[in-house]
C-alpha cells in the first residue's frame, strides 16, 4: 500500500509540475519574432504528441488500480469467512472448556486475534485504495484538460505567428533603398534633345522601380509564397528621390543615363494576408488622418444614408452585418462606411455583397433554387407535453459529401478523406440545446448530471486545468441566459436528454453521428467553414475571433448567421456531442478556443462521461 501511495504522489507532482511549465511556457509573442514562435510551437507539439501517451499511460494505471480495487475486496470475502471459521473453532474450544477445565484454548483465541486483525487491515487497504482509484481518476481528467490546453495554445500561437509574419513581411516590403541604374535610349527624330533627356531619365526610375520591386521580393523571408501570390495584390514602388550620376549624348543620337534612384516599398497592410495567403482578420486595416486627410478614402459614419433592397423571391431574410432586418423589399437607414448584406431562403443560394455606403443605395438581391429545396415543411418542433415544446428542428436532405480535411489545413485524425452518403433526411436541431430547454428536461425528470454527481466540469483558466466542485450546467464558471447553450454536461447526459425526447414526443431523437454532424454543418461546402476557409471577424464565437463573448463566455445561441441549411453556431460557441465507430467526438470548436479548432472537420475524441464548460450539444431526429 505503502508503494502504491508513493506513486500516486509521484504522478500528481509529475501532472503539477507539468501544468506549471505550460503556463510558464507563454511567453510575450509580441516580443518575439516568427522564428521564436515556430519553435515554441514546436516545443508545444511535441509535449501535445507526448501527451497521449501520457493519457494513456495515467489511465492503465488506474485500471491497474481498480484490478487491485477488485483484489482487495474478493480477498475480503475470504479473511471474513476466515474469522468467522477463527470464531467458531474458538467457540468450540470453550464449550469444551466447560466439560474439561484443562483443555488449552489459548492457540484458538490467538488464531481468531490474528483472522479478526487480518479482516481489519484489508479493511484498511480498501479505503486507501478507494482513495488512490479516486485521485488517480481525477489525474486521468486532469491530464485530459492539459491536452485540450497544450493544442489550443499551439493553435493560438500559430495565429500569432500570423500576426508577426504580417509585421515582418510589412517592415520588409516597405523599407528604403537606393539602387544605381544605367539607360540608353534611342532620340525621337521628332523630340528635343530636352525631351529625349527626359524620357530616358523616365524610363530610368521605372526600371529602377521594377528592379527595387524584384530585389525586395528576392528578399522576403517568404519568396516563393509571394510570388505565387503576386497577381493577386498591387504593391507599389515609391521614389523618393534621385540623382544623376553621369549622362550624355553619343553622335548617333543616343541618350545615355547612370542615376542613383532612392526608392520605398509600399504594400498596403490589407493586401499583406493576401500575399501570404492568409485570413484577413491578421490584416485589419486601420485608418489613420495624414494631415487632415486619410491614407483611404474616409467615410463619415455620422451621416445616415437610405439603403433599399429587394430580391426575386418574398418569405427571405435580410441581414445587415449580422443583424436580422426581416423580408424584402426593406428601406434602412444606415451610417456611411462599409456594410455586409446577406438575403437569405432556405431552399436558394445566398446572395452576399459588401457595400461602401456613402449615399443612398438601391440593391437587387438575384437568389438562384439551391439543388436542395426545402418546402413549408421545412422546421419541425414536437409538442412534449402540455405548452412545452421540443428544440426547433430544420429538416436536412439525403445526399453524399466528402468528409475530412479537404483543405489541406486540418490535423491528422481529420484525414483520410472519405465519400459518406447521407442515405435518409433528418431533423436536426437549429441550435446547440439551450439552458432553458435542458431545465425543462431536468425539472421533469429530477435527473443529476455527472457533474453534479462528481464535481466533473472541467474548465481551463489561463492554460491550465480547473475542476470545480461548483461548476455544473447550471454554473459553468460564467453567466448564462435561459438561452445560451447548456454546457458541462456528458455525452451521457446529452443521451439522457435525447432518450427524454423521445420518450416524450414518440419520435426517435439521438445525438447525430459523426457524418450527419459534418454533413449537415458543411451545407453543401468544401471549405473549412461554411463561408469560405477564413475565419473572418466577427462572425463566430471563437477564441479571438472578434465577438463580444470570445475567450470570456458562451454567447446566446443564434447570436450569428445561420448556415445555408438553417443551422446556428456550427462555427465556435461550443464543442458538440458526437457519435463515431469508436466512442464519442466533439465537433465544432468553442468560445475558449483557436479558430483552427472551429474548421468543420477538427475533431477531438473523449469519453462519455467527460464533461467540461466549452463542450455542449444537439439533437437529432429520424423522420
Amino acid at each position: 500500500m505503502m508503494r502504491l501511495a508513493r506513486l500516486a504522489l509521484v504522478m500528481a507532482s509529475t501532472l503539477t509540475f507539468a501544468s506549471t511549465a505550460l503556463a510558464q511556457q507563454q511567453p510575450d509573442t509580441a516580443q518575439m519574432s516568427v522564428g521564436e514562435i515556430s519553435n515554441q510551437i514546436a516545443t508545444l507539439q511535441t509535449e501535445y504528441d507526448n501527451f497521449s501517451d501520457t493519457v494513456a499511460t495515467l489511465q492503465r494505471e488506474e485500471q491497474q488500480l481498480r484490478e487491485q480495487l477488485q483484489s482487495l475486496r474478493e480477498r475480503n470475502r475470504e479473511l471474513e469467512q476466515q474469522r468467522q471459521a477463527a470464531l467458531e473453532e474458538m467457540n468450540n474450544r470453550y464449550q469444551q472448556l466447560v466439560d474439561d477445565p484443562s483443555i488449552d484454548i489459548a492457540g484458538a483465541q490467538e488464531a481468531y486475534k490474528e483472522a479478526v486483525m487480518a479482516h481489519q487491515q484489508n479493511k484498511e487497504d480498501i479505503k486507501t485504495q478507494v482513495q488512490l482509484v479516486s485521485a488517480k481518476s481525477r489525474e486521468v481528467e486532469e491530464a485530459r484538460v492539459s491536452k485540450h490546453s497544450l493544442i489550443n495554445e499551439i493553435e493560438t500561437l500559430k495565429d500569432q505567428r500570423n500576426v508577426a509574419r504580417v509585421e515582418r513581411l510589412q517592415s520588409e516590403f516597405n523599407r528604403s533603398g537606393e539602387l544605381e541604374v544605367s539607360q540608353s535610349i534611342v532620340c525621337d527624330r521628332e523630340e528635343t534633345l530636352s525631351q529625349c533627356e527626359t524620357r530616358g531619365k523616365l524610363l530610368a526610375k521605372q526600371k529602377a522601380s521594377k528592379q527595387y520591386l524584384e530585389q525586395t521580393l528576392a528578399d522576403l523571408s517568404e519568396p516563393e509564397l509571394a510570388r505565387e501570390n503576386l497577381d493577386r495584390v498591387s504593391p507599389n514602388v515609391q521614389i523618393l528621390g534621385s540623382k544623376t550620376v553621369s549622362d550624355g549624348f553619343s553622335g548617333q543620337g543616343n541618350y545615355g543615363v547612370k542615376m542613383g534612384v532612392e526608392l520605398r516599398g509600399q504594400l498596403p497592410q490589407s493586401q499583406a494576408c493576401t500575399l501570404l495567403d492568409i485570413d484577413t482578420r491578421y490584416c485589419a486595416v486601420k485608418k489613420t488622418a495624414n494631415n487632415g486627410k486619410a491614407d483611404e478614402q474616409v467615410v463619415d459614419s455620422s451621416v445616415m444614408h437610405p439603403l433599399t433592397i429587394r430580391s426575386n423571391v418574398y418569405d427571405d431574410e435580410v441581414m445587415i452585418d449580422g443583424v436580422s432586418y426581416g423580408s424584402t423589399p426593406i428601406e434602412v437607414m444606415l451610417p456611411g462606411g462599409e456594410h455586409e448584406v446577406e438575403v437569405i431562403k432556405y431552399g436558394y443560394s445566398t446572395y452576399n455583397d459588401v457595400i461602401k455606403l456613402k449615399d443612398a443605395q438601391s440593391i437587387r438581391a438575384e437568389l438562384e433554387k439551391s439543388e436542395y429545396s426545402f418546402t413549408r415543411g421545412e422546421k419541425i418542433q414536437d409538442i412534449l407535453y402540455r405548452d412545452v415544446r421540443g428544440p426547433e428542428l430544420v429538416v436536412v436532405p439525403s445526399g453524399k459529401f466528402k468528409m475530412g480535411d479537404l483543405v489541406g489545413n486540418g490535423l491528422p485524425n481529420e484525414r483520410p478523406v472519405t465519400t459518406e452518403s447521407i442515405e435518409r433526411p433528418f431533423g436536426v436541431s437549429d441550435t446547440e440545446i439551450t439552458v432553458a430547454s435542458f431545465r425543462e428536461f431536468i425539472n421533469d425528470t429530477a435527473y443529476v448530471t455527472e457533474a453534479e454527481k462528481n464535481g466533473s466540469c472541467a474548465a481551463l483558466e489561463s492554460g491550465t486545468p480547473k475542476f470545480d466542485d461548483s461548476m455544473n450546467w447550471r454554473n459553468p464558471g460564467f453567466s448564462q441566459s435561459e438561452n445560451s447553450p447548456v454546457v458541462c454536461v456528458s455525452a451521457n447526459d446529452a443521451k439522457a436528454y435525447a432518450q427524454w425526447l423521445t420518450e416524450k414526443s414518440g419520435y426517435n431523437y439521438s445525438l447525430p453521428n459523426e457524418a450527419q454532424w459534418e454533413y449537415a454543418a458543411r451545407a453543401g461546402t468544401e471549405s473549412d467553414f461554411w463561408w469560405g476557409n477564413d475565419v473572418g471577424f466577427g462572425k463566430a464565437n471563437c477564441r479571438n475571433c472578434g465577438s463580444d463573448w470570445s475567450n470570456v463566455s458562451t454567447a446566446p445561441v443564434g447570436s450569428f448567421q445561420r448556415n445555408p441549411w438553417g443551422l446556428f453556431d456550427t462555427v465556435g460557441n461550443a464543442w458538440e456531442w458526437t457519435q463515431s465507430d469508436n466512442g464519442f467526438v466533439v465537433r465544432g470548436g468553442a468560445w475558449n478556443f483557436a479558430p483552427s479548432l472551429a474548421r468543420v472537420s477538427t475533431r477531438m475524441e473523449l469519453p462519455e462521461d467527460f464533461s467540461s464548460n466549452y463542450i455542449g450539444f444537439r439533437v437529432i431526429r429520424a423522420q
